[in-house]
Order: C-alpha cells, then sequence, then structure tokens
C-alpha cells in the first residue's frame, strides 16, 4: 500500500511516461508543507508527490497506482483540521495545478471549475459576472473547492444558503480503477435514479479524486449589514434568531455566536482594541443581512428587529455598523478567536452541532461537566449558532500546565461529545472525521449506516488505495 523505498525509481520512471517530469516531486523540503495538518497536529510522511494537470493524467494515475498497489492521498488547499489529507507514506496527489475556470454561465447562474481551483477565485469569478458564490470561511484565500466539496464545508451563510452539498449541481470524479465519472450536469432537477454524486460529498477523498465541479450561483448581493447585539443570557441567543427571521424573511445571512470570552480574546491577542459596545456581556452575537438591492431596506429592518429584541428584554444593547471599517471591526472578532485561541495556554478543538433550539441547553450543560473535570476551565463555544453549529473550544484554566492539558485531550473530548449525542447532536459538523474522530464514528455513528459506508469503499475502493485510513 506505501511506495516503498526500492519501489520509488520504478514506480516514479512508470509515472515519467504519464506526466512531466516537473510534475513529480521527490524533494522532501518541498514536500514538506503538504506533511503538515492546517492546526499542526499530525505529521505525516510521503516519499512522493505528484501535480497532474487533468483528468486523463489522474485517470491513468489512478490505474497505475491500482495495478501496483500504491495507495493515493488526494490534497487540495491542506486547510483541514482533521488530518483527511495528511498521508502516512501513502503518495500525495496535489490538485493545485488543475485550477481552471472551465465554465461560466450567469443566465444559468452556474460556474464550472476544476477542483484545484481557490475558493477566493471562485468568488471573485462569480462577482465578475454579477453573479454570487456565497461559501465564505476562514481559509477561502487558499483553500480549493475540491477540498470544499470532499469535506461539506460550512461557514458563515450555511444558514441562508446551505452546506457545500447545498451549492454543487454536478461533479467529475476519477475512481480508483481510473474510471471518470462525469456528473457535470448544471441542472437544478435530475430525477434519473440515484443521486451518486451525493456520496462524494463530505466523503473526505475516500471514494475518489474529485477534478472538478459544477456550482450554483446567485444574484449579485448589492448590499450588506452588519450588527453586533448583546444578550440578556444564552436562551435569549435563540429567541433574538426567530425575532430576525420573522422581521428579515431570507435576508438574514449570518448569525454567530460570541462569548465574552471571545470578545477578551479578541481585544487582548487581535488587531481589535475597541470593542464594539462599552458593556462586556457574557453572550453577544453577530448579525448579517445581505440584500440584492442596493437600498436602506436591511438596515432599516434590522434595527427596527434589534430595537423589538430590546424592548423585549432579549437584547441589552445593540449596534449597527455604518461604515465599512466598523463592519470590519465586528468581524475581526470572530476571525481573532479562530486565530488567537491557543494563546490561552493551548486549546483543544471541538466542532459540533446540535438542534438550534438545544444550543443553549448543550453549552451549559457542556461548561457545567467540563468544569467538574477541571475547575476554571475556559471553554470558548461560539460559531454558527443560527445553524446549530458551535466551534465548542477548550482551554486550560490560567496557568495550568500545557502538557498536562494535551494528556486530558481523550477525557474532555468525550464529555463534549457525549453530551452532544444526548442532545441528537453531531460530533463532526463542517470539519469532518478524517483520522482525529475515527473513534468517535465507530461510538457513536449508527451501525447500519457504518455498514452501508463500508460496503460503498469496499464498491468503489477495492483495493483500499484511495485515502485509506481516514473516516473509517
Amino acid at each position: 500500500m506505501k511506495l516503498l523505498k526500492k519501489q520509488l525509481k520504478p514506480f516514479v520512471n512508470k509515472l515519467s511516461r504519464i506526466i512531466d517530469e516537473r510534475d513529480i516531486i521527490t524533494d522532501q523540503n518541498t514536500i514538506g508543507p503538504h506533511l503538515i495538518d492546517w492546526v499542526g497536529n499530525f505529521h505525516g510522511n510521503s516519499p512522493l508527490m505528484i501535480t497532474p494537470r487533468n483528468k486523463e493524467q489522474i485517470s491513468q494515475i489512478a490505474k497505475l497506482c491500482s495495478n501496483e498497489n500504491i495507495a493515493i492521498v488526494p490534497q487540495g488547499g491542506n486547510t483541514g483540521s482533521v488530518a483527511a489529507g495528511i498521508p502516512n507514506g501513502e503518495i500525495i496527489l496535489s490538485l493545485k495545478k488543475m485550477n481552471k475556470i472551465i465554465e461560466i454561465n450567469p443566465n444559468d447562474y452556474t460556474i464550472t471549475v476544476q477542483s484545484g481551483c481557490i475558493l477566493s477565485q471562485i468568488q471573485e469569478a462569480a462577482k465578475n459576472a454579477s453573479r454570487f458564490f456565497p461559501l465564505s470561511i476562514g481559509s477561502e484565500g487558499s483553500c480549493t473547492i475540491g477540498g470544499n466539496i470532499s469535506t461539506n464545508a460550512g461557514g458563515i451563510s450555511v444558514l441562508k444558503y446551505g452546506n457545500m452539498r447545498d451549492l454543487v449541481l454536478g461533479i467529475e470524479v476519477v475512481l480508483a480503477d481510473g474510471r471518470i465519472l462525469n456528473s457535470l450536469k448544471r441542472l437544478r432537477k435530475d430525477n434519473t435514479g440515484y443521486a451518486i454524486k451525493h456520496i462524494f460529498m463530505g466523503a473526505e477523498g475516500t471514494l475518489g479524486i474529485i477534478t472538478a465541479a459544477s456550482l450554483r450561483l446567485f444574484p449579485k448581493i448589492e448590499n450588506k449589514v452588519t450588527g453586533f447585539a448583546s444578550l440578556k443570557d444564552l436562551d435569549s441567543a435563540i429567541k433574538l434568531l426567530e425575532i430576525l427571521k420573522e422581521f428579515s424573511g431570507d435576508l438574514l445571512t449570518s448569525y454567530e455566536l460570541i462569548p465574552a470570552i471571545g470578545l477578551h480574546i479578541a481585544t487582548e491577542y487581535g488587531d481589535n482594541r475597541t470593542e464594539p459596545l462599552k458593556n462586556r456581556e457574557q453572550w453577544n452575537v453577530i448579525i448579517e443581512f445581505s440584500d440584492t438591492k442596493n437600498n436602506n431596506n436591511a438596515h432599516d429592518i434590522l434595527q427596527e428587529s434589534l430595537q423589538h429584541s430590546i424592548t423585549q428584554g432579549i437584547v441589552l444593547d445593540a449596534v449597527i455598523a455604518n461604515s465599512i471599517s466598523q463592519t470590519n471591526n465586528i468581524w475581526k472578532i470572530r476571525k481573532a478567536i479562530v486565530e488567537h485561541q491557543p494563546k490561552l495556554g493551548g486549546e483543544i478543538k471541538h466542532d459540533v452541532s446540535v438542534p438550534i433550539s438545544s444550543v443553549p441547553e448543550f453549552i451549559q450543560t457542556t461548561i457545567e461537566k467540563l468544569r467538574e473535570y477541571i475547575p476554571n476551565i475556559r471553554p470558548v463555544p461560539y460559531g454558527h449558532i443560527g445553524d446549530g453549529n458551535i466551534h465548542f473550544n477548550v482551554c486550560p484554566p490560567i496557568d495550568y500546565p500545557e502538557q498536562l492539558f494535551k494528556d486530558k485531550t481523550s477525557d474532555i473530548r468525550e464529555i463534549v461529545y457525549s453530551n452532544v449525542n444526548s442532545l441528537g447532536g453531531s460530533f463532526a459538523a463542517e470539519h469532518g472525521v478524517g483520522i482525529i474522530k475515527k473513534k468517535q464514528m465507530l461510538k457513536y455513528k449508527d451501525k447500519v449506516e457504518l455498514e452501508i459506508m463500508k460496503d460503498i469503499k469496499a464498491l468503489l475502493d477495492p483495493k483500499n488505495i484511495i485515502n485509506p485510513g481516514k473516516i473509517l
């Protein structure tokens, strides 16, 4: 399965008949950055990285690897947080050179791209065509669309537009035996049997190599309005969400939970030296409305809904950004939480989801259980409360030994995940399973679902050469 040292030279010779020698990389200094996951928890190894330029080359490579029993790890921007794209002796198949916009059709509201396209590149192409591609995540300047599809990426706009799976109309995939699945249709409706394309979305590259995709576009956004609100309590987050939906219809795009400790992180370590509101409350939210009309409608509705929430005692105070700099300052808070949490002495990350109505109960009970385990532990629950997806990260108490905290990772994760499961939630909301959460797959995933997943893997990849050891 792994490419052994003695196999390297003859295998490279065979590869050179398929792809240019410039696309065959054995230099470990060049390969090195591709061996470490984005958060730095996993360090892999690989004797070889290849950078093919088209689907035909990938098809031939897959056939060769199948014949030679050599495993492949597909890799996009390598921005994942569960080590799904990290090799353990397998060869790396990087899709970074397959980065072309194949076609954009404004009338159909579609764009067809190769899988190595950077997300921001697609956003910009849509904008230039007076259209809008809604996926927005922190790594959008470096992540690739193939990786986004393979992990069923979410982000801050899921509330309005859905996950990556909801944005894909068709895909092209090279299977383990070299066959090319061509399902790049740009159709909203296609009831011709099983929706095969969906099994590759969220599969983390274990069922095939996604080489291209047709994606949905939307009308161009002409106006965005951002607000920041301090809440009476955590339950008020759900009450405010309902009011915003009632007042705004489909204008509500993002609804992000920000705890007081998140504000502390942003002002202490980030670029934010001032907070949006004078009084720091325990629970706060970032609200964003987006509108295809360039008028004051979104601003007025947000203002009206916040005023109503204040009179109801749900919101204690609120502010609406009236400039680009104020908007950026609000969103910098959200970004700073992600970037600077480790400065609290380390962090243990959890990306989970529960039913929206259960979010307050989940956060409160999980905090209680964690503090029973380690008094004064510092949970940092934040993120996409509008769709029930919480990044429930955990930092140690002040002056707590960092290594001792790391040693308790397994126990802390079990506290979080067991509570998620008890509320009918998921231990992997938008970042996938990879290597990190395989244990939880066995423990919490429905047994029949697991059996079906294993059957599908065995059918499409009987030799287990496409990203082996991930998910299952």
